[in-house]
């Protein structure tokens, strides 16, 4: 078993795989086998007596961490019980020990996603009589409430810190937010970390017991880590300090949602006995467009020195493409896109980046126009879809009694006559009696005990009844009978897109049942769980034969033969916000060098003489990246410019 965990590995790829005990930073050049190297680790651990329930890897994606599960079991036959997101992880956690918070919260809670997040604001909002600051909207002061929890500060010491207006009343509304997400059972995104973390610091006795459960923890992307994630990690490692890093801070991208590439950078000083070993050598990319990338990134000053190499072939010359207009650049990649077709190419293999998705209008137009069939990633994802969150509502309330937004949406989908007022009326009376309003109205004797109810809310409360009396397992039959009883099939009969929305809402059955079957223990919860935490990247279909059309962002950790980046210009790479910072021009230079290390065979940048933004043409610079690419290495063309050469 182990020559086939330790074959086919370079010198430093073997030195990270067979290191056992103590600390570990693996520099993962971009294409150096990172995975490989991560999941044969996992793999030689368990070889060597290392019980796989003694193993946590924490990665950023559903997709990574299937695929790292995946090929374990496949080495060893058995695979980590403890593998996936930082969030994934953090749920189960609090499934079994949130309630030793003492918050109010059970195990059953729910995870609300960013619009549900929004709604409980507003709901707090109108119920206190508070606005907020003019000119801040529900969305931006909740990315500012995930701000102040991933750098673990009171609202209130983050809101002076950073100049806010109006501090006490944003902490206010902050500690509103908190107190209404408690009383609906409910966490966000970020209290999965944040709740976790506060577990393990103030419940010893739970942290010895992790420590003890997992003796090896890896972590994958480390250089995407924020503040909080670094001090989870910091309180799930024990005394043995066998903890594994792997990142590159070249690739280090996400410093707008909190990541801190700095955390990778200090490994050593965190863990002054680390090994530390570096993958340079790439199987992915051509000699040419690696030689681009190293040309690239050494512009940048805070980071490990490495330099990418491979043993492929040199490959053909990057094209760095002027076109006059927007219009002629989609234009240009969709004819390059045809005559690749037209020459054997899959579609699949060819993807096209870009920095803002405002940039993708006019390519899909180019696609549509000459039916090239393509598929986007960052529109509106499958369960971000009015249809599957209205089916959501429905089976989680069954699991969390306590959900208002799910039981108001719900009141909408049955179009059952019961308005705002009288929901609110429900709600205080539910209130009086120390009840959830959903466990208020489904109560057996509901109608004898309040015979002056209208016919409206008894109707209601039997469906509430019918709804909670439906068995949660096995699990496709419970989701099965729930949208049955729903009643959405026949809701959106007869309205535009019905035979589509139908369709999605049986996909989530499927999915119910595909989860089910891969997990012994599945149950509607673990589901819903599942469903809540699913990103953009794990939509992506690797085998669909469409072109993929995403941001830059977005491409990280994935690969294609045939690639493409568009809008290579002063004010979108690097982006208007971070002209003026030296740190955010260099995190766009890595953006950048994310893009162009994505590609395996070809490499098409291409910018504009003139683009239309904001509803008026204006005049574009190339980028000052693509003076940074070794000329030697790239082919200069024109197409549709002349008229706006100066």
């Amino acid at each position: 078993m182990d020559d086939d965990i330790l074959s086919n590995l370079t010198p430093p790829q073997l030195e990270a795989v067979i290191h056992k005990d103590g600390p570990m930073l693996v520099i993962a050049g971009a294409g150096s086998g990172k995975t490989r190297v991560v999941t044969r680790r996992i793999a030689y651990l368990i070889s060597q007596g290392v019980w796989p329930s003694q193993i946590l890897a924490m990665t950023f994606t559903n997709k990574a961490a299937k695929e790292m599960k995946s090929r374990v079991a496949a080495l060893v036959g058995e695979e980590p019980r403890a593998c996936g997101t930082f969030h994934s992880c953090c749920a189960r956690f609090l499934r079994s020990d949130i309630e030793l918070l003492k918050t109010g919260r059970t195990r059953d809670f729910t995870i609300y996603d960013t619009s549900e997040q929004q709604s409980v604001l507003k709901k707090v909002l109108k119920e206190a009589n508070l606005k907020l600051p003019e000119g801040m909207t529900p969305r931006a002061f909740h990315e500012l409430i995930s701000m102040a929890k991933c750098r673990r500060q009171p609202f209130f010491d983050f809101a002076v810190g950073e100049n806010l207006t109006a501090p006490e009343r944003l902490a206010k509304i902050a500690d509103l937010y908190e107190e209404k997400m408690v009383q609906l059972n409910a966490v966000d995104f970020d209290d999965l970390l944040y709740l976790t973390a506060k577990l393990l610091e103030e419940h010893p006795d739970v942290r010895d017991i992790y420590h003890n459960r997992f003796r090896y923890i890896l972590i994958d992307e480390y250089q995407d880590t924020n503040h909080l994630q670094y001090e989870l990690m910091r309180l799930l490692v024990g005394p043995s300090q066998n903890i594994h890093v792997t990142g590159d801070p070249d690739q280090s991208i996400y410093s707008w949602r909190g990541a801190d590439y700095h955390n990778i950078m200090s490994f050593k000083d965190d863990y002054p006995d680390a090994r530390i070993v570096r993958l340079e050598q790439n199987y992915r990319s051509t000699q040419v467009i690696l030689e681009t990338a190293n040309h690239l990134i050494v512009n940048n000053g805070n980071r490990f020195e490495k330099n990418l190499f491979t043993d492929n072939d040199i490959g053909c010359p990057v094209v760095d493409i002027t076109t006059g207009t927007d219009l002629q650049e989609a234009e240009w990649v969709c004819q390059k896109i045809m005559t690749l077709r037209a020459t054997g190419e899959d579609l699949k293999d060819i993807a096209i980046f870009y920095r803002t998705n405002s940039q993708s209008r006019t390519l899909e137009e180019a696609f549509v126009r000459n039916h090239v069939p393509y598929q986007l990633l960052g529109g509106i994802r499958f369960y971000e879809r009015a249809e599957i969150k209205d089916f959501l509502a429905f089976l989680r309330l069954k699991v969390n009694k306590s959900d208002i937004i799910s039981l108001e949406r719900i009141i909408g989908c049955l179009g059952c006559g019961i308005g705002a007022a009288t929901t609110a009326k429900l709600e205080g009376i539910a209130l009086e009696q120390h009840k959830p309003l959903v466990e208020f109205l489904a109560a057996p004797d509901f109608e004898s005990r309040y015979p002056k109810a209208n016919a409206k809310v008894k109707a209601f409360a039997k469906f509430l009844r019918n709804l909670l009396e439906i068995p949660m397992a096995p699990l496709a039959e419970c989701v099965e009978q729930v949208l049955e009883l729903s009643g959405l099939e026949d809701k959106y009969e007869g309205q535009i897109n019905a035979e589509d929305r139908i369709d999605n809402m049986h996909e989530l059955i499927s999915n119910a049942i595909t989860f089910a079957d891969e997990h012994d223990d599945a149950d509607l919860n673990s589901f819903l769980q599942e469903v809540a935490l699913v990103a953009d990247v794990d939509a992506h279909d690797a085998n669909a034969d469409f072109v993929t059309l995403m941001t830059l962002h977005s491409s990280k950790g994935l690969e294609f033969p045939y690639v493409f980046i568009t809008g290579v210009e002063e004010g979108l790479l690097p982006h208007a916000n971070s002209l003026y910072d030296e740190d955010g021009v260099e995190e766009e230079r890595r953006l950048f060098y994310v893009g162009i290390t994505r590609a395996k065979k070809q490499l098409c940048l291409i910018h504009c003489a003139t683009r239309m933004m904001w509803n008026h043409r204006e005049p574009r610079m190339p980028s000052r990246f693509l003076a940074e690419l070794p000329e030697e290495c790239v082919t200069k063309l024109y197409y549709g410019y002349r008229n706006y050469r100066k």
